[in-house]
Formats: C-alpha cells, structure tokens, sequence
C-alpha cells in the first residue's frame, strides 16, 4: 500500500546502532521532560513533527492488522508502566534493519527486520517494555539538555538519521541538523540503559512474561553486532556494547530467581511475522523458506504456521488454488481463530470471487466485531460491491481508531469521488498522502480541497497543522 523512498536498498546496518541503543533493539528514544522545562504541549509538538520526518524517509507499514497487534503488544505493556501523559503509537517500518527506537510523545517504530529475526513473542515484548523505560525515565531530556534546547526539525532531523542505520544518508540527516559533536551528546549513558533494562524487566514481570526473552534478544543483538564492529563511526563509539547488557541483566535474573511462567500461544506472533515478510521478501524466495520450514518443524504448532507461510506466498504468486488449500488446511488446525476466516476471503477475494470474500468477511467481523483486518477487507469488499454507504461508514470508524490510515483514506477519497463530493474526495487523498510520506502530493490535493470548499472551515483548520509541518520539513 506505501509507495515511499526507499532507504532499504542504499544504507546498511552499522554498528553505530549496536553501540548507541543499549540493550534490545538498537533504540534511540526522545523525549522532552518537564523537570528540563519542555512542557507537554512542546513534546507533542516533537514528536508530531519527528512523525512526519520518519514517514518521510521511511516506508511505514501501512496495514491494519500489523498495527492493531503491535499497539495491543505495545500498550499492554504501557498498562503496567503506570500513569502516562501521552497516548503511545507503536508502528512497524518496511527497512531489513535491526533496529527498533522511540521519538517524543510516546511514538515508538519497529524495524521490519528486528521483528523477523525474532523467535517469539516474549522476545518483542521485551524490545518494547525496554523502550517503554526509556520513555517514562524521561532520558533523552539530559541529552537535550546537555545540547540545550534544539529546533524540533533539527532534532527529527538528527534522530531519523541516526535511526536510518548508517551510511550516506545517515550522515547528511545528521549534518543537516548539528555537528558532530552535538550529535554525540544524544546518545544514552551507560546508566540510562540499565534503568531501561530494570524498568522493562520489571514490566515483563508484571505481566507474567519469561525475563529470558530479554537474554535472548540481547545475544541476538551481540551477534549482529560483533558481525558489524568494523564500520562504527568515531562520533557514537560513546556508548556501552551490547555485551555489557547482556551480563547485566542475566545477573538480575541469576539474584532475583523469577518464577519462569509456561510458555505462551504463538499464533498471532507467528502469523504478524508471515504477513510482515509478504512485504519485505519476494514470494519466489518465500516459498522455498516456508516448505522448509513445513520439513523440519518440531511441532504441529510450528508445521501448521509454516503452512500458513506457504498460503500466503501461495497468494502473493496469485496460486489461489493452492492457497486456498494450504489456508484451509491451516483454519482445521487452528479452529479457534476468525482471522483467518478473514485470510481465506482475502484470498477468493484477489481471485475474483467476490461473494464468496464477501460472505467470509461478514462470517469473521461477527466473530470478533473489534478485528480491524476483518472491517478493512468487509468495507474494500463492500465498496467493490457498490455498497458505497456501508463501506464509508466502516473505513470511517477505522480511521477514527487509527488516525493515519494512510489506505483508509485513499478508500473513503475514492467514495467520495464516486459520490460527486470532490472536495471531500481532495482532502481524503491529500491525508493519504500525508500519511505515506508523500508531501507533494499531499499539498496538491490539499490545496485543491481549499479551492473547492473555501467555507469549510473545519476541513481548512486539519490543512493549515499539515501543511505547515510539510513547509518546515522541506
């Protein structure tokens, strides 16, 4: 759905992640703290403004099933972090990088990279409760502090350079923002880092997750990073290795002797993994990947998720036959989950067979009326129907629970289109846009919505905070 610069195939993982992010994900967090005189309303400001900048260098996965089970990860750790002053947004970036980092405001991006390498969930919820314990320790208000206080361009600038893992492209973002010496200034300290550990430790504790997670996402990160050691620049040699973490927390969970809880469902883990590498791999290398998986797996567990590997590579090659095998095969397995009822309609629906989806869809939003996959797939289903009316209503609650649902608006633009309302249709187009990265665009159509509906003096208000964060950042 994101057609974006892409940064994947001209920058490389570098150590200078390894070294600057500490303990899990190679994570870089922001935020403006009161104590250093940032109010509230100047951290949403950052944050909405570093917002615009990642998704203007970074293709976002734009899917609505990716995002619903990243924010549920995401915010069920942010449940047992206590009281918060900001709404967080949990978002997965289409880059091979291992990398995760969190911006002002409680935005937090994951790279689609670290997510594959993972083997389980426990190993993502330990890479977000970390930089949750950045967030509410409040540490990049020292390291702004100790720059003073910078423009929040300059400082998107900076951050999404650093999170850009390297390279040519790193080093002009940099550039762009403050000189090398400043940049230093913003990476976290050795203490920083294991205050983030014990707060993400504590937090996995409280919601009855194995501690191990931790380790193991460490001696991943350590790998990664011995892997890379040549390339780290001068300017982020300051912070601590990855294998400094490593021992720190195993010596926590060596004192303290957790409770080790049984190990949980993997299914959803499994399936986001699957539906991420439909983005990120080609299909021809996907089906090879995931028969070999079918042959070795050590469980029916791991075999049927591997088949589900398989139908959707199956579907990405446009073999409905065979996806439509392999998918049913996957839903006698696992009979307990509607959103695959959602999955086998997406597969009639690119066939061609649009009742057949159509039915299927209406089946899976019944079952789990709250399942965003299952509204998005019934409303594109709808619309492609000519139930214009219907559809509007659905891809309008679901930008109303995801605010930058890039697809969505480019749906409800096309509505309105459809409808005659041309003006709405413009601004709903210029969101999508918006929302992709894409400002030229964006402005185009938004400026085309102003000319169309002057009076609208609501739809003139949401133009003027957009445009006016496209100007700066151009």
């Amino acid at each position: 759905m994101l057609n974006k610069l892409k940064v994947t195939h001209h920058l490389r993982l570098n150590s200078l992640v390894v070294l600057l992010t500490g303990l899990f994900m190679f994570s870089q967090f922001v935020t403006i703290a009161e104590v250093y005189g940032f109010s509230v309303k100047e951290e949403r400001e950052y944050g909405q403004k570093m917002l615009a900048v990642i998704r203007h260098q970074f293709p976002l996965i734009d899917e609505p099933d990716i995002n619903q089970y990243i924010n549920k990860i995401g915010k069920e750790i942010v449940s047992v972090a206590g009281g918060q002053k900001f709404n967080y947004r949990f978002y997965v970036i289409n880059n091979r990088e291992f990398n995760a980092f969190a911006a002002p405001s409680g935005l937090i991006f994951m790279h689609s990279g670290l997510l594959e390498k993972m083997d389980r969930e426990g190993e993502l919820q330990s890479v977000l409760a970390h930089e949750v314990g950045h967030v509410t320790s409040r540490h990049i208000a020292g390291r702004i502090e100790n720059s003073g206080k910078i423009n929040a361009i300059t400082l998107a600038m900076i951050l999404a350079g650093i999170a850009l893992g390297g390279g040519a492209g790193t080093q002009a973002l940099i550039a762009g923002g403050m000189a090398t010496g400043q940049a230093m200034s913003m990476a976290f300290t050795r203490q920083d880092e294991e205050e983030a550990d014990r707060k993400g430790y504590a937090y996995m504790l409280k919601m009855d997750l194995d501690p191990n997670d931790m380790v193991s996402m460490l001696k991943k990160m350590h790998r990664v990073g011995q892997l890379n050691m040549s390339k780290v620049p001068q300017y982020l040699l300051t912070h601590p290795k990855p294998g400094l973490r490593m021992g720190y927390v195993e010596g926590i969970i060596y004192q303290e002797k957790p409770t080790i809880p049984a190990q949980r469902e993997q299914f959803y883990f499994n399936r986001i993994q699957v539906r991420i590498r439909t983005f990120t791999k080609s299909s021809e290398s996907l089906l090879p990947y995931y028969r070999k998986r079918v042959r070795n797996a050590r469980n029916e567990v791991e075999r049927y998720s591997a088949m589900y590997g398989l139908a959707m590579s199956y579907l990405a090659q446009a073999k409905f036959t065979e996806a439509i095998a392999e998918m049913q095969k996957v839903m006698v397995f696992f009979k307990d989950k509607p959103i695959l009822i959602t999955d086998l309609g997406l597969i009639y629906f690119k066939s061609g067979d649009i009742d057949k989806a159509l039915a299927l869809f209406k089946e899976a939003r019944n079952e789990d009326p709250g399942d965003w996959w299952a509204s998005y797939n019934l409303a594109v289903a709808l619309k492609a129907t000519g139930h214009n009316d219907r559809a509007l209503v659905l891809f309008q609650q679901l930008v109303g629970r995801m605010e930058d649902f890039a697809g969505a608006y480019y749906q409800i633009a096309s509505i309105y289109s459809t409808l005659g309302e041309q003006a709405l249709a413009h601004f709903n187009l210029g969101k999508s846009f918006y929302y992709r990265g894409n400002f030229k665009n964006a402005m185009y159509h938004f400026d085309q919505a102003k000319s169309l509906a002057p009076d609208n003096q609501k739809m003139a208000a949401a133009i003027e905070v957009a445009t006016k964060i496209m100007k700066e950042i151009r």
